[in-house]
């Protein structure tokens, strides 16, 4: 009698690999690129105020890390606000956050793959043209979207080496600034003397005050980036909020810091204008110290960071688009995993490809000296992500009061508790703040970019139309939750 051959079982889904380094890095590279575009704008509107315009929104940011730390801890699975929405709404809230995620996964992949070429443009010059810019953006997007394919692992590894290099390249500037010029000259300490809140002059206006906080927001996608690798995170419980936490407090200090030496080196207004698309490369030319060589480290330090941003993009979009086609909000080819890789192959050539083509398009209407690339996908930027954050917020709320037995390894403090028809409830403080905080700039954010709002309702449209046709031709609830199998990741050391 033959002895039957014992296989091991072939595992479905994602692999476990990522550590706290690796978490870590996924969610810097998108805030650390945002701080090389987002300066410039800010400072537009906000002037010498930048700083405060940035701490505002630092807060809301803060505030949703901690919902991020205890939500992904809790619900250890890819999809991020789109898995908390579900557990706590059902299916047709859930779709309507991941969607909106998606589309500032898009645009944030194509946006930032824009100024990695134009900061290498300081070694080709020919590349700032906007037909080079366009197929050097694409060619960079493709790398990425085949780096991903292969593994996260590896494009992890990538990502970490690129962000420890941005963050200390960082603090070297700015521990410059305050030591070569802002310290000896006391402008630093007379720094508030130069702006005044709702005044006209010097400024700025609340209006133009609250445009900058909007557009400082947009910087602050890290936290969703974190929670959508956490089903391919190693101890979930433990690491994620650890991440986050390490997250938010990296980038919240940095931030701030770089915006107060940056306005305190450069005049807002030509920071602004002279320095709209690479606002660090004119804070560090106005150092002493500045010459060829800072010039080279600021297109490198530039073009590195933008390309791990957009490597965020990507790895956002793909485990959205996972993780809504394991819940049945989207077909299920984009939820088959490549039998070599593991990775869920079919999203992240499905989304790479997207940016790709916006790129182009974005790139391609410029050859007319239209409108530039950055301007249009700007205004598309951050158009579904705050409101994936408020329902963060209200997903914490409500799970925890409808589902007391699930285990949270982490958390939030400070809760006001209630006897309501005869069951205590409670309402998380830190929670219910970050909501209405985040929904206010929201309101501003719709109310004062008209781009964005117009091809938000466009994309809302699009998307809720594909979800009701799937969902009743398989013959699914729309708004309810399908009994659907969601596969368990398996852990891997290394």
């Amino acid at each position: 009698m033959k002895q039957e051959e014992v296989k091991k079982p072939v595992h479905k889904g994602l692999i476990r690999t990522l550590g706290t380094g690796g978490l870590f890095s996924i969610g810097y590279a998108d805030v650390g690129a945002g701080i090389f575009l987002a300066l410039g704008l800010v400072a537009l509107h906000a002037g010498y105020a930048t700083p405060l315009a940035i701490g505002v929104a630092a807060i809301a940011y803060a505030l949703t890390g901690l919902t991020y730390a205890e939500l992904s801890s809790t619900y250890p699975m890819a999809g991020g606000s789109a898995t908390y929405a579900r557990a706590a709404f059902g299916d047709g809230v859930s779709f309507v956050a991941g969607w909106m995620l998606c589309l500032d996964y898009l645009v944030t992949s194509a946006i930032f793959s824009i100024p990695a070429v134009g900061y290498l443009s300081y070694f080709y010059p020919p590349l700032k043209e906007p037909l080079w810019l366009g197929v050097g953006a694409m060619l960079i997007l493709a790398g990425l979207v085949a780096l991903n394919t292969i593994g996260i692992r590896s494009s992890v590894r990538f990502t970490l080496a690129l962000s420890i290099l941005d963050i200390a390249s960082e603090i070297a500037l700015i521990t410059l600034g305050l030591v070569l010029v802002l310290i000896p000259s006391g402008a630093l300490f007379s720094w508030p003397g130069k702006f005044n809140l709702g005044t006209s002059f010097p400024g700025p206006r609340w209006d133009q005050f609250v445009q900058g906080i909007t557009l400082a927001m947009v910087s602050y996608l890290g936290i969703e980036a974190v929670a959508q690798a956490a089903e391919e995170t190693k101890v979930a419980g433990r690491t994620i909020p650890r991440a986050t936490m390490l997250t938010v407090t990296v980038v919240t200090v940095i931030y701030l810091l770089v915006s107060l030496v940056s306005v305190n080196l450069v005049p807002p207004l030509i920071l602004s204008s002279t320095w709209k698309n690479d606002p660090l490369s004119g804070v560090a030319n106005s150092l002493p110290v500045a010459g060829w060589a800072l010039a080279i480290w600021i297109s490198i330090l530039g073009a590195s960071i933008s390309i791990i941003g957009a490597n965020a993009g990507i790895i956002g979009s793909s485990r959205m688009l996972y993780a809504m086609s394991q819940y049945k909000l989207l077909p299920g080819k984009f939820g088959e995993i490549h039998s070599r890789f593991r990775t869920p192959y079919i999203s992240i050539l499905t989304f790479g490809l997207g940016s790709i083509l916006l790129v182009g398009f974005s790139t391609m209407i410029n050859l007319g000296d239209s409108v530039d690339p950055l301007v249009l996908l700007g205004s598309l930027y951050n158009v579904g992500a705050l409101i994936a954050y408020v329902q963060a917020h209200l997903s914490v709320i409500i799970t925890r009061n409808t589902d007391r037995e699930h285990f949270r390894p982490f958390r939030i403090p400070w809760s006001i508790r209630f006897m309501r028809r005869r069951e205590e409830w409670e309402l998380p403080i830190l929670p219910l703040a970050g909501m209405l905080i985040t929904g206010a700039i929201w309101v501003a954010v719709i109310a004062t970019h008209e781009l964005g709002r117009l091809l938000g309702v466009v994309w809302v449209l699009m998307g809720m139309g594909i979800y009701i046709y799937f969902r009743r031709r398989n013959n699914l609830p729309v708004w309810k939750r399908a009994d659907v199998e969601v596969s368990n990741p398996r852990r891997v050391e290394g």
